[in-house]
């Protein structure tokens, strides 16, 4: 899903009659709705502007991205087209694909009803929705910032507790004939543990000019902008960092003995990986 929605605005904007450059885009997959029903749909934050051919900057026109009727027709044919491409058991190059990438259908389902499903719903119109863009960065960082770390719901959200019944405030009250709805607290495990992603699941992603492979691209933008290089803000910290955190009141960082303050010189990785060499 997340592909077919980055080939789908790779491909409409580098067409210079919507705007002719690769922007930057991130995305956010999220599979749920205001009651923690299963509901996936993307969120994707694009820059208003992109590198053309010529490594000049091009802006949108008018504050006006792509027309959103192109954007939903064209996304629905590349969404289905690698949803019909991944019950294939070989790639595009004529490989075998492995068996675990193959897509199975549903229980109850041949893979050919799925395909009849697939091309029922090719003639169906799909909805995207383009929001205006923010004025500054803060109004992009809270805006992804709900989905990825929120979750289906927030705290303030849960109201009522009676030891059965678990009563909630909706997120978007104006989209529904009253503001709250009731679950028991079955059903409200069983719809939380539903939307919580498999382990290596990528929920966010960046593409084009904010993918990792592309700082020089995105520098070479941000020079045409007026901006400094791009600088990654986000501290990793150390295992001894770490355990210093997670044990203040215990000296991990000097030797016990001695007291002379601890180095990391060597490190010794299992498996294939090669030993290596660190100075803290």
């Amino acid at each position: 899903m997340m592909s077919a929605a980055w080939h789908t605005l790779r491909e409409l904007l580098l067409d210079f009659r919507h705007l002719g450059g690769l922007v930057g885009a991130i995305g956010v997959f999220q599979s749920w709705d205001d009651e923690m029903r299963d509901h996936c749909h993307l969120h994707y934050i694009v820059s208003a502007g992109g590198l053309n051919g010529d490594d000049r900057w091009v802006s949108v026109r008018n504050d006006f991205l792509v027309p959103t009727p192109v954007l939903a027709a064209k996304f629905r044919g590349k969404f289905l087209a690698y949803l019909k491409a991944g019950f294939s058991r070989k790639v595009p190059s004529g490989q075998a694909r492995p068996e675990k990438e193959i897509l199975r259908p549903p229980n109850g389902m041949t893979e050919q009803q799925c395909l009849n499903l697939f091309n029922k719903l090719g003639r169906k119109r799909w909805h995207a929705q383009i929001e205006p863009p923010y004025e500054h960065a803060n109004g992009v960082f809270k805006y992804v910032g709900r989905y990825i770390r929120r979750g289906p719901i927030s705290e303030k959200r849960i109201l009522r507790y009676d030891g059965e019944m678990i009563t909630m405030g909706y997120a978007h009250e104006d989209k529904h004939d009253q503001s709250t709805f009731t679950l028991s607290a079955h059903d409200f495990i069983r719809r939380i543990l539903n939307h919580v992603p498999e382990k290596g699941t990528h929920v966010v992603r960046s593409y084009g000019l904010f993918h990792p492979n592309s700082i020089e691209k995105l520098d070479a933008a941000r020079k045409l902008l007026n901006q400094g290089p791009y600088v990654p803000k986000l501290h990793i910290p150390s295992t001894l960092e770490l355990l210093s955190r997670m044990f203040p009141t215990r000296n991990l960082g000097r030797c016990p003995h001695c007291k002379t303050e601890l180095r990391t010189i060597f490190i010794c990785r299992g498996g294939q990986a090669s030993a290596g060499k660190l100075a803290a």
